[in-house]
């Protein structure tokens, strides 16, 4: 019976502590919440009529995380961009070019030579996989040179530079990758993850493609994190009475072999 408790009070600690770090990132953009999956564990006993399924405790399994999209937050900074629907970003390692990762994140810093970066200094990747590079000046049709003075990213996720009056150009389109099974994707920290055998493959595409089903991109706006925190805070203190009262019983079992011992 002790195993039982002891299960019972693993499957609540663990429960505690994946609500926890919901509530911790509750204010990180993008950041998406997780449950705490459990199955029963049963052992089977034999007599003479049948064999009969008796609860053996519980099983912990890998939490699962929850995708859905979190509400926007308004910053009006041009590089500051929200996916609405299905998509991530991918992101390349500038120290290890193979490796990409994908994140919903879309706080996007302007480097000195023009590349779109993360804060980890990771670089966002367009609809063909490149490297987005936004030139600070261009040369016009009469050789004047023009310098960069504003950035729009449209819904379809074209970024058009303008160099002052008159002058517009389309320097590339923001990508975005789709999977089979998001939910598989492995979480790498910082909200990035990594493809899985389980996931599958990413499909780049440009935003509002019908065929890859990807969502538009919402300029000026970040997703924030889709965790309730009254819901996550109701959640955990349902989890910590239910270690508090696996707690009191395996303690009361215990009393009592001790007297029946005594």
């Amino acid at each position: 019976m002790v195993a039982i408790y002891k299960s019972g009070m693993n499957a609540a600690l663990q429960d505690i502590a994946v609500i926890s770090n919901n509530i911790a990132n509750a204010g990180t953009v993008s950041f998406k919440r997780s449950d705490t999956i459990f199955e029963d564990i049963y052992a089977t006993e034999k007599n003479r009529t049948s064999n009969l399924q008796l609860g053996n405790g519980v099983q912990r399994l890998e939490p699962r995380r929850a995708h859905q999209q979190g509400s926007f937050i308004m910053t009006n900074a041009a590089l500051d961009l929200a996916i609405n629907g299905e998509g991530f970003f991918a992101i390349k390692n500038p120290n290890n070019p193979d490796e990409i990762k994908y994140t919903r994140n879309g706080s996007i810093n302007l480097t000195n030579e023009g590349e779109l970066v993360t804060m980890d200094g990771f670089k966002y990747l367009d609809e063909e996989n490149n490297e987005v590079k936004i030139p600070f000046t261009v040369v016009d049709s009469e050789e004047n040179i023009r310098r960069l003075s504003a950035i729009n990213v449209a819904a379809n996720g074209s970024i058009q530079v303008d160099y002052g009056q008159g002058v517009s150009v389309k320097v590339a389109t923001v990508g975005l990758s789709t999977f089979k099974d998001e939910t598989k994707l492995r979480n790498d920290g910082n909200t990035n993850y990594i493809v899985t055998p389980e996931s599958g493959q990413p499909v780049v595409s440009a935003p509002q493609d019908s065929a890859t089903g990807t969502g538009s991109i919402q300029s000026g706006a970040l997703e924030a994190a889709n965790v309730d925190t009254t819901n996550e805070i109701a959640r955990l203190l349902r989890a910590q009475q239910a270690f508090s009262g696996s707690s009191r019983i395996m303690q009361a079992d215990v009393d009592m072999i001790r007297r029946l011992i005594d």
